[in-house]
């Protein structure tokens, strides 16, 4: 893939709708000492082989501390693709955000082959932009549904302040255990990052890791706030 349509899909990644559905305050869930990078200038990130690299071996180093949420129909249009199969809403998460803002025992596995046909068009052209092997769903990656009343939900630009959570009701589910190590860098986790999607449950190390890193002129380290 070249490198002018990589970036094109990053900025399609970054500058998305600003969120949907059902959105709330974050006061009910505990949402304290929890950091995210805030980028000034993604494009040069995700556009260098360096600051890429260095981008990578910071989330390779919080793997354990990652909380990832992102609604995707925040910021693509799959309206007929979720209707088709009942869901509200397609979510990207790892298990440490389910353990902090839902319950594990609530997920259910789904099989791929039980999608609807215009959901496995959309994941076999999407996700292997996305994962690192290029493959749709590599190991360590799952679908579920999530058989709660609801589960807390990140669209795009929300620990920006730029729009709000939502409580998804019926979400099919993209469950990766590892994000650093299963998703792209470049086209995925460092965009992620940078529209608030990839936060960090713990600060001083990311702080450490960030400032002896060549990112330091790129962006800064915030935590978030609840009032968002």
């Amino acid at each position: 893939m070249s490198r002018k349509i990589v970036m094109t899909l990053v900025c399609i990644l970054v500058l998305g709708l600003s969120g949907c559905g059902d959105t709330l305050t974050l006061n009910q869930y505990n949402t304290s000492e929890i950091w995210y990078i805030a980028y000034t200038d993604i494009d040069t990130v995700c556009g260098s082989n360096e600051l890429t690299a260095d981008g990578s071996s910071i989330l390779h180093s919080e793997e354990n501390y990652l909380l990832l949420s992102y609604v995707v129909d925040s910021n693509i249009e799959i309206t007929k693709e979720l209707k088709d199969g009942g869901w509200d809403h397609l979510i990207l998460t790892n298990p440490q955000w389910i353990d902090r803002f839902g319950d594990p025992s609530k997920l259910k596995p789904v099989e791929y082959g039980s999608l609807a046909n215009s959901m496995q068009e959309f994941l076999d052209v999407q996700m292997p932009i996305l994962t690192a092997d290029g493959n749709v769903l590599p190991d360590g990656v799952g679908l579920y549904q999530y058989d709660g009343e609801t589960l807390l939900a990140f669209p795009v630009h929300v620990a920006l302040g730029a729009a709000e959570p939502i409580e998804a009701k019926n979400p099919l589910i993209i469950l990766v255990d590892k994000p650093a190590q299963s998703l792209k860098a470049s086209s995925c986790m460092l965009p992620l990052t940078s529209s608030g999607n990839v936060l960090f449950a713990e600060g001083e190390k990311l702080q450490e890791s960030f400032d002896e890193s060549k990112l330091i002129d790129y962006g800064s380290i915030e935590e978030f706030q609840m009032n968002h």
